[in-house]
């Protein structure tokens, strides 16, 4: 019980504290920056139209949710043929899968990619080079919750005339949508906290998502920190509210994990 209650202290203080922060005025915060003051709900509407938070977060939600549907597809794609030991080397590709889940991300090879292949400062591009660091976890998810659905199932369906596809469509499908919303909101988070890809991948400032828009709070001499925060606050809504929603599936995928283990 102390164990939870410390752990979900350490979690919150920090989103309170920066929740504190974007209700605060500069000059109090130049002033006493931990504690609270004068509310100043003017800086939601600041951090948006200074930092052009609407369009941004449009090209966001594009980005993440392209991206992050693709990387689960891909991965049910993938999953399959490796739990059912449908191809040669299953072990290997699930092997190489998990090493993968481990690598740090290329930025440098990617940049060099995007450029000779034409995918950098494209929205087209900038989906496709974020498609692939969700797939591991995609496929590792997916892996383990086929590998319970029995094998009669498959069988049956083939023998009654089903497809492939359509299989996977009707029965794999519904049998493991915990692993798959759980594969979707890992991609999609990916792709809405990145940072660097932005700032190395995006030039127009009309392809810029949230991450890259709220530098516009940065200057060289000082920064408007309330005023990021509001943006930061602003910028994490819409991932509250989805994992919010999410909550069913998230715990049916750990009672079902808890279950198999």
């Amino acid at each position: 019980m102390a164990t939870g209650l410390l752990v979900v202290i350490l979690f919150l203080a920090p989103v309170l504290y920066v929740v504190m922060i974007a209700f605060q005025s500069q000059q109090h915060f130049l002033v006493s920056p931990n504690t609270p003051g004068h509310v100043v709900a003017g800086n939601f509407g600041a951090a948006w139209n200074q930092a052009d938070l609407g369009p941004e977060l449009l090209n966001t939600v594009l980005y993440s949710v392209v991206a992050a549907a693709l990387s689960t597809l891909l991965g049910l794609l993938i999953a399959f043929p490796i739990a059912r030991r449908l191809v040669r080397g299953a072990s290997g590709y699930y092997l190489a899968l998990m090493v993968g889940l481990f690598l740090p991300f290329s930025v440098i090879a990617l940049y060099a990619e995007a450029r000779s292949l034409g995918l950098y400062d494209s929205r087209i591009g900038y989906i496709i080079l974020h498609v692939e660091p969700g797939m591991p976890l995609a496929v590792l998810l997916l892996v383990a919750f086929i590998t319970a659905i029995p094998a009669e199932l498959d069988e049956a369906a083939w023998m009654e005339g089903a497809g492939y596809l359509a299989y996977l469509v009707r029965v794999v499908l519904p049998l493991t949508r915990p692993a798959l919303v759980i594969a979707f909101l890992y991609g999609m988070v990916g792709v809405w906290n990145d940072i660097i890809g932005p700032v190395v991948f995006l030039a127009d400032s009309s392809l810029f998502p949230v991450t890259r828009g709220i530098f516009v709070f940065y200057g060289s001499n000082t920064s408007a920190w309330p005023k990021l925060a509001a943006a930061i606050v602003i910028v994490s809504l819409p991932v509250v509210i989805l994992f919010a929603a999410s909550q069913r599936q998230l715990i049916r995928a750990r009672f079902m994990g808890s279950v198999k283990g």
